[in-house]
């Protein structure tokens, strides 16, 4: 991908790393959302989303439904102060190994954007 920083605020899906193994790819397949990235070292830095608990968001935790984003077949939540840097690597957002793609799931819709800066607020100032 030649412009990574168009992928900044889309939600995919990624193998998201489990904290007591932070540099291998995660054992679930699961939606998050694209923070920031990193062209140089070729990672992006995502949030964990889960369609648990959708119903309550605690400081740092912004839910999309799935009526405003396409590709979500669940209301899901991002969990943006659980968030890690992970490679731009098939193994990391490839379903399977025999494929390469990239599954973006959609963008985070403009209205939400002042929302989405708001919880990241919330976990990122004076942390």
């Amino acid at each position: 991908m030649s412009n990574l920083s168009a992928l900044v605020g889309a939600i995919l899906f990624a193998w998201f790393p489990e904290e007591e193994n932070p540099h291998r790819p995660g054992p679930k397949f699961r939606p998050v959302l694209v923070l920031d990235v990193d062209p140089a070292h070729q990672r992006l830095c995502v949030a964990y989303g889960t369609s648990q608990r959708v119903g309550q968001n605690r400081k740092g935790e912004i839910t999309f439904g799935k009526n405003e984003i396409s590709g979500l077949t669940h209301d899901t939540k991002f969990c943006l102060g659980k968030s890690t840097w992970i490679p731009l690597a098939s193994e990391y957002l490839a379903e399977s190994a025999s494929s390469s793609k990239l599954a973006v799931l959609g963008l985070i819709p403009q209205r939400r954007r002042d929302d989405l800066i708001d919880r990241l607020e919330e976990v990122f100032s004076n942390a």
